[in-house]
């Protein structure tokens, strides 16, 4: 079973040999002048964005725990469009209905907000203590849901709620508190009922739990059927209208309708090639035409490769590699509003 490590040890490593190269200059970089790479090979010194990024509607962005980086790429053409630099180990990605990206920063302690296709911060939330490693935001209310992976000092996680996206949050502890089971708290997603669920691991076993709408408490959640062996993103399916759990060790999407804590799986959607899938996405586009088509972003941690799916009923349909990434992480859709 591959642990919550992949996610967070596995990161602090990859970190702490990224900052001992750039001691050394290795990390040095140019902006173009017209905002794109000087070459392939160069990293920018600064965030850039191209034209094409400045004004797309349809964005793809996805975290590098290596090089401490988040890429933004056009959507459905998997092209680089931009890069925000200097992220403190970027880890989590999500988007609300503005288009604005929310960035989680392991070593940062931090979120860090941009508008869509900006390459300067528009806010910076403060999560002191912590190391987060996932986000959601509720679309009705704005608020944003994050996942704390862990303490600083490797004790249990938490969840924190930011009210609007902003100001001081509200920390919510694994059910049953320091004596619940619970050690990480690895991702969380809201439904279209204002719940956020949330996944991470108890001892070396998956878990799962639930923040109910306006509730005080969280509680452990019961899943029927296939369970996901090792914790990756939970998210809401617009689609099919249920909650997908998936498995971080292969990227398989666990579908399950709930009823209160308890959800009885309806089906699942593998992805064919893909390993290691830690913050996959899944999003739906509509034609003109009205005909819509599920689509899921899986970046691929140990093959430096985010791979782009179609899928219909229980399989995918790889449609894209997108490569020059080294490890990524998070990825979201941002959807640029008028």
């Amino acid at each position: 079973m591959i642990s919550f490590s992949s996610k967070f040890a596995l990161a602090t490593i990859t970190g702490a040999a990224l900052l001992a190269g750039c001691a050394s200059g290795g990390a040095v970089l140019r902006q173009a002048q017209d905002d794109m790479p000087a070459t392939n090979a160069a990293r920018m010194a600064k965030s850039w964005m191209s034209p094409d990024g400045r004004s797309g509607s349809r964005l793809i962005y996805v975290s590098d725990s290596s090089t401490y980086d988040v890429y933004v790429f056009g959507d459905p053409t998997g092209k680089l469009l931009g890069t925000l630099t200097n992220q403190n180990n970027p880890a989590g990605l999500c988007a609300d209905k503005k288009g604005h990206v929310f960035v989680t920063q392991l070593y940062g302690h931090q979120i860090v907000e941009y508008a869509h296709g900006a390459t300067k911060p528009i806010k910076i939330l403060s999560d002191p203590g912590y190391e987060p490693g996932a986000c959601s935001v509720d679309p009705a209310t704005g608020n944003l849901a994050v996942a704390n992976i862990v303490s600083d000092q490797f004790t249990q996680g938490n969840l924190l709620v930011y009210p609007g996206a902003t100001g001081t949050p509200t920390a919510y502890s694994p059910p049953g508190g320091t004596s619940g089971g619970w050690f990480s708290v690895n991702t969380v997603g809201y439904d279209d009922a204002h719940n956020a669920y949330f996944a991470g691991e108890c001892g070396s076993a998956f878990c799962a739990g639930l923040l109910p709408s306006g509730g005080s408490s969280t509680e452990n959640v019961k899943l029927n059927g296939g369970t996901p062996k090792s914790p990756g993103t939970v998210q809401w399916d617009d689609n099919s209208g249920q909650m997908t759990f998936d498995d971080q060790s292969d990227g398989t999407l666990y579908y399950y309708k709930f009823n209160g804590t308890s959800g009885g799986e309806a089906g699942t959607v593998t992805l064919p090639g893909s390993t290691d899938v830690d913050g996959s996405f899944i999003y739906s586009h509509c034609s003109h035409a009205r005909v819509c088509h599920s689509y899921a972003i899986a970046p691929q941690q140990n093959g430096a490769d985010v791979f782009l799916y179609e899928y219909a009923g229980t399989s995918g349909e790889r449609l894209k590699t997108i490569t020059g990434v080294t490890q990524p992480f998070g990825s979201t859709i941002s959807l640029r509003t008028h």
